[in-house]
């Protein structure tokens, strides 16, 4: 066996072997659940050769497509192969061994990841037991001790995001203490109020976004920074040989030129977590304030959200596991999907809840 360098043999990753997801009710990962029409697919499959398969990939003509839609000089964009390596490259230009990372908890799990990957600190703070966070109190621990600060807008497991006025003096207290400001919008599009219109003004600021959620490219594996042009050339000088692969170009591009896709997806989306929310609500069971693909429901007050989502994988529907965190274990994300498919999760809530009382 050869031995990992010490900062490597610290690191703990769960290897979570599981069955296919394919055609599955994918409920468990905020995916796109919406299939995409029918003329969409039509036109990847009839721009797609063999060129783009032989052909080492061509990423600016997207890139400039990007910029454009997102409104942002072209300077300050730069894709990844998803959000996990955009993140991943913001430390490996700025995190050293000895620096300080503020995270709350729950959040995205690479980031404690590449903390002690790189051999970091993690300092954190958790939303409480009714999903609440102190934002001002985190803030307030943004001092000149602290190298990089973290926020989700929104985050990832609640889907609550920060006031504006927070979130606003989140990035200001960065800016002011020399902190490097990293907001992760993996849901920009579902949740429109982002901390990128500050780049004008703030030089620390690093936003983090994604095509896998609110666009509906899990599949393909990109992610994109923004930040000031001078943030983006230090971090281009750790970027890998090829950011992206020729097929999520090609599918990017196709879709940057068709945001009726995107449009569409959000604007359903929005009806199926009031749904969702109204559903339990009127069984009793609370939800969270989330504004993404998602919530998070306090199932562990009716019943086992454990056993509902064994439940539900013999039917094909796919739910997470309760939150780990022992505070958290009455709470289990809920992905959105269509009305019917929504259905079989509320008819199965119904029945715990039936079998509870007898």
């Amino acid at each position: 066996m050869i031995i990992p360098k010490p900062l490597i043999q610290e690191v703990i990753r769960i290897n979570e072997k599981e069955p296919s997801r394919y055609y599955k009710v994918r409920l468990d990962r905020s995916e796109r659940t919406q299939p995409f029409s029918d003329e969409f697919i039509n036109r990847i499959r009839a721009r797609l050769d063999s060129e783009w398969i032989s052909t080492y990939p061509e990423p600016e003509p997207v890139y400039e497509k990007c910029a454009a839609f997102l409104g942002q000089p072209r300077g300050r964009l730069m894709f990844n192969s998803g959000s996990d390596q955009s993140i991943k490259s913001i430390f490996e230009t700025y995190i050293g061994p000895g620096d300080k990372v503020l995270l709350h908890r729950p959040g995205y799990a690479m980031f404690p990841v590449y903390t002690k990957m790189f051999g970091a600190e993690a300092i954190y703070q958790d939303f409480d037991s009714d999903l609440n966070f102190d934002y001002e109190g985190y803030i307030g621990r943004i001092n000149n001790n602290v190298r990089m600060a973290v926020l989700e807008n929104p985050n990832g497991f609640i889907g609550v995001a920060p006031p504006e006025d927070l979130l606003r003096e989140f990035v200001r207290a960065c800016e002011r203490n020399g902190v490097i400001c990293v907001v992760d919008e993996a849901y920009f599009f579902f949740h429109d109020i982002t901390a990128a219109d500050m780049l004008d003004i703030h030089e620390n600021l690093i936003v983090v976004r994604t095509f896998s959620k609110a666009m509906g490219l899990a599949g393909l594996r990109a992610g994109y920074l923004l930040s000031r042009t001078q943030n983006i050339d230090s971090i281009y000088k750790v970027k890998p040989m090829h950011e992206l692969n020729g097929l999520a170009i090609l599918v990017m591009d196709e879709l940057l030129d068709h945001t009726e896709e995107i449009l569409s997806f959000t604007k359903e989306t929005r009806k199926c977590l009031q749904y969702l929310k109204d559903r339990f609500a009127a069984m009793g069971i609370e939800t969270s304030r989330s504004v993404a693909n998602f919530l998070a429901a306090r199932l562990g007050t009716q019943f086992s959200g454990e056993q509902m989502s064994l439940n539900l994988r013999d039917k094909g529907i796919l739910l997470r596991r309760p939150f780990r965190e022992e505070h958290l274990r009455q709470w289990t994300r809920i992905g959105t999907a269509p009305v019917e498919k929504l259905d079989l999760i509320l008819d199965m809530s119904k029945e715990l809840i039936r079998q509870k009382i007898k």
